[in-house]
């Protein structure tokens, strides 16, 4: 835990988002525990408190998390750590599923090109 390595393949506030739910995991933080401030949770990770207010939402939609107004972010009281799936986190393709799509988008460009290419030719 600490400041994140932005490594241009999730985003700033899936990699705290992620972070967070591994210190859930691991113990760090267990159920009906306070979460980090806002201020507290940008300062730790060097992102902008708009991107912590994202990575909870996302843990809250994941219903990882619950926010009272006024009080602060907690760890689900009821969340079931046995259940716990980190690919929760995730709402589309991996970014090696998305080169490879890109892999394949490329070769049917090439094919296509040479296709029209022989049609022209006739």
């Amino acid at each position: 835990m600490g400041k994140l390595t932005l490594d241009g393949i999730e985003p700033p506030y899936v990699q705290v988002a992620e972070d967070l739910l591994s210190g859930i995991e691991a113990g760090r933080y267990k159920p009906g525990d306070k979460l980090p401030s806002l201020k507290d949770l940008a300062e730790q990770y060097g992102v902008a408190i708009g991107t912590v207010k994202s990575a909870l939402a996302l843990l809250r939609d994941r219903s990882v998390i619950a926010t009272r107004h006024g009080t602060g972010s907690f760890v689900r009281p009821d969340l079931d750590l046995s259940r716990l799936d980190t690919t929760l986190l995730r709402d589309g393709p991996s970014s090696a599923e998305l080169e490879e799509a890109l892999r394949l988008l490329h070769e049917i460009n090439g094919r296509l090109i040479a296709l029209e290419e022989r049609l022209s030719a006739k």
